[in-house]
């Protein structure tokens, strides 16, 4: 269980709220800490539909934009004052629910029992919730469904958009990475729309929307085929089926996670709508947006964007984790969120930017035996990424050629200019050596000692041997350390990310993170700016690397 003292991921944020706040006896709270609901294996056997209204969701909405009109309409409610009659965004949800008071079961009554005795849950995840909440409950309505669905990343991953379950679905949703192209979601070295919480809240709600068709305009079914599967649902119907039993989501035998991951939406609903029935205070998140999409329309560095917004950087990194670089994707989407206070500096300041570098960029020279895969490790990048950046359509390179190699914005300099010093092999204080094919583990060995020694990363190790991340080595193991062109591999193919950054998750320590990737707890204190004994919470992201590769 999450204690109350867990910081919130955006402690710098505070909701706007544009309309006059009614009186209020009763405070409303919800939404996200520690995924301390089981993280659910989300859609492990997805469809093969696609949903249109997931692909490229940044760039064909704007957030905190929509019209009135298009949204649900709520019984004994003017459609035009909709967003203004609520004081809080709980009492919007608990207006809107279509199916969480229709059922009386045991496994309900548990879920609210859970509730009930963990409040500091409860405040904790509300606070993950407020960034996002008002804009999915926003599209729920547009969509026309149960406001219990906006209520479903509390059960999928407590409202941490860097939830990562055991069978690596991620984001808010919790979305697999063999599902997320199935429902449109690009997904790439640059940008994982799993992981963003306004595309993957597009992709999800049309998902559920599909599932609902799916299985007669049953809701719980729905939910129980998002969790665990469509097949694995209808297979549970075809039993009770041969077998002259109902085939109601109640009478289903299906795994006890599925079981569960109905009355925990329902009872959480229940609690949002009538929080004094159930003797529960909860803490208010104002009916208001606490961020906006901003369309920048070009690649843009978010150390520089955060810069130009005056906002801290973690602030924009943790608002936009779909970014899974220092910058947002060559190819888009370009858009970033962005606190609605800073909104109008952003934009004023960008204009004065002028024809300022977006990206910063470092100027290699070839040397005699490079190979852009050598080139590509000793800059911890991709071959894919300089081939695109330098209009490379094969792997061959000339020595003396310059090569554009992309960095990340260093806030202490912002207008440096983007042909930056040119800087060749001999300059760099250590050259990261020529990885062998073929590699036998030594004692003290490590998959990530091994991938620093020769910059690559643990994924691609991991990947080309068969085995996980995790793994420990014995000595005498022999490791693939080149796999064919497993080097070379495309920028827009899924690979996941080197292993230089790691977030927390529960239960983690400084010093088990250490031992887990080789290294020292006070290394990762040294590259983090943090203390060997400063508690570090679920959500909050670790380098396992100095931050930056230094050149001379």
């Amino acid at each position: 269980m999450p204690s109350s003292s867990v910081p919130p991921l955006f402690p710098s944020l505070r909701p706007v709220n544009r309309h006059p706040r009614l009186p209020m006896k009763r405070i409303c709270l919800l939404v996200g800490a520690t995924v301390l609901l089981n993280a659910c294996s989300s859609m492990m056997d997805g469809t093969n539909q696609t949903v249109d209204d997931g692909v490229d969701a940044r760039a064909t909405r704007q957030v905190g934009d929509r019209s009135v009109a298009a949204r649900v309409s709520i019984p004994g409610a003017d459609s035009a004052g909709v967003a203004a009659e609520y004081p809080d965004i709980w009492s919007r949800i608990g207006a809107g629910l279509q199916f969480a008071n229709d059922y009386d079961n045991a496994r309900i009554d548990e879920q609210l029992a859970f509730y009930r005795d963990n409040p500091s849950y409860l405040r904790i995840v509300t606070e993950r919730a407020s960034p996002f909440i008002y804009e999915i409950v926003e599209e729920v309505e547009r969509r026309g469904l149960p406001t219990e669905l906006a209520l479903l990343p509390i059960v999928e991953s407590a409202f941490n958009p860097n939830a990562v379950s055991p069978g690596n679905s991620v984001g808010l949703w919790q979305i697999g990475s063999s599902t997320a192209p199935t429902l449109g979601l690009k997904r790439d070295w640059w940008y994982d729309g799993s992981r963003d919480p306004i595309a993957s809240t597009d992709a999800a709600l049309g998902y559920l929307t599909q599932l609902h068709q799916m299985f007669d305009e049953s809701w719980l079914l729905a939910l129980a085929a998002y969790n665990t599967g469509p097949g694995n649902v209808r297979k549970a119907i075809d039993r009770n089926e041969r077998r002259n039993r109902d085939v109601d989501y109640w009478s289903l035998n299906l795994p006890s996670i599925t079981e569960d991951f109905a009355p925990k939406l329902i009872a959480l609903s229940r609690l949002v709508a009538t929080p004094d029935h159930y003797g529960m205070e909860l803490a208010e998140v104002p009916n208001a947006p606490v961020v906006t999409l901003v369309d920048v329309g070009f690649q843009l560095d978010l150390a520089l964007a955060a810069s130009i917004a005056g906002v801290e950087p973690q602030t924009l990194y943790q608002l936009n984790p779909g970014f899974r670089q220092w910058a947002t994707h060559p190819d888009g989407p370009y858009s970033l969120l962005m606190p609605v206070e800073v909104v109008e500096t952003f934009k004023n300041n960008l204009q004065d930017q002028g024809e300022r570098p977006n990206v910063t960029w470092d100027r290699y020279v070839v040397q005699s035996g490079d190979t852009l895969s050598g080139i590509a490790r000793k800059f911890r990048t991709q071959v894919g990424v300089l081939q695109q950046v330098n209009a490379i359509s094969g792997s061959r390179i000339i020595a003396g050629e310059s090569l554009l190699i992309p960095r990340a914005y260093n806030s202490a300099n912002p207008l440096a200019a983007p042909n930056a010093p040119v800087y060749s092999a001999s300059s760099r204080e250590t050259v990261a050596p020529e990885a062998p094919a073929r590699y036998q583990v030594r004692s003290g060995d490590s998959l990530w000692r091994i991938a620093n020694r020769y910059q690559i990363s643990v994924a691609e190790i991991a990947q080309w041997n068969q085995l996980n991340p995790d793994a420990v080595l014995k000595p005498g193991q022999v490791l693939l350390l080149q796999a064919g062109s497993g080097l070379a591999r495309a920028s827009n193919e899924a690979a996941e990310p080197a292993a230089q950054s790691y977030v927390v998750r529960s239960g983690d320590s400084l010093s088990g993170i250490a031992r887990r990737f080789g290294v020292t707890a006070e290394d990762i204190a040294l590259w983090n700016d943090i203390k060997v004994g400063d508690l570090i919470h679920p959500g909050q992201r670790l380098q396992l690397a100095p931050s930056e590769i230094e050149l001379n």
